[in-house]
C-alpha cells in the first residue's frame, strides 16, 4: 500500500514540475480562422508550401520533407538533432514518394507524374 501511495505521489510531483503555466500556454496559443485555437508544443521549423511527406533517415539524424504547394516545389534536408535546415533544392515536380537509402547517403524522391525517381547524394553531413 505504501508503494502505491508513494508511486502516485511521485507521479503527481513529476507532472507538476514539468507542466506549463497558464501564461506560457497563452503566449503560444494560435487562433484559427474558424475561431478555434491550438497550443503547439515543442519547437518549430519553417517549412515550404504544403509539406506533403517526411522521411526519417535510418540514423534518425536527418529528415527530408517534400513541399508540394503552388509555389516552388522543393525538398528540404533537415538536421533532426539540431532542428535546422541543412539544404533545400527546388525540383520541377514532386509527389508523395520519399525515402533514404539504407546507408543514408542518398535520398530517393518521386519525380511527379514523369514516371521517374530522382536520386540525390547526401554529402558533407557530420
Amino acid at each position: 500500500m505504501k508503494v502505491i501511495i508513494f508511486s502516485f505521489l511521485m507521479l503527481f510531483i513529476s507532472g507538476a514540475l514539468s507542466s506549463q503555466t497558464t501564461k506560457e500556454i497563452e503566449l503560444k496559443r494560435i487562433t484559427l480562422s474558424n475561431g478555434w485555437s491550438i497550443t503547439p508544443i515543442g519547437s518549430k521549423l519553417q517549412l515550404g508550401d504544403l509539406p506533403l511527406n517526411i522521411a526519417v533517415s535510418h540514423s534518425k539524424k536527418l529528415l527530408a520533407v517534400t513541399n508540394n504547394g503552388q509555389s516552388d516545389q522543393s525538398i528540404q534536408l533537415i538536421d533532426a538533432v539540431n532542428n535546422k535546415t541543412l539544404d533545400s533544392i527546388v525540383i520541377a515536380k514532386s509527389w508523395f514518394g520519399l525515402t533514404f537509402s539504407a546507408d543514408d547517403k542518398q535520398l530517393f524522391a518521386s519525380g511527379g507524374n514523369d514516371n521517374r525517381i530522382l536520386i540525390y547524394n547526401i554529402d558533407n553531413i557530420a
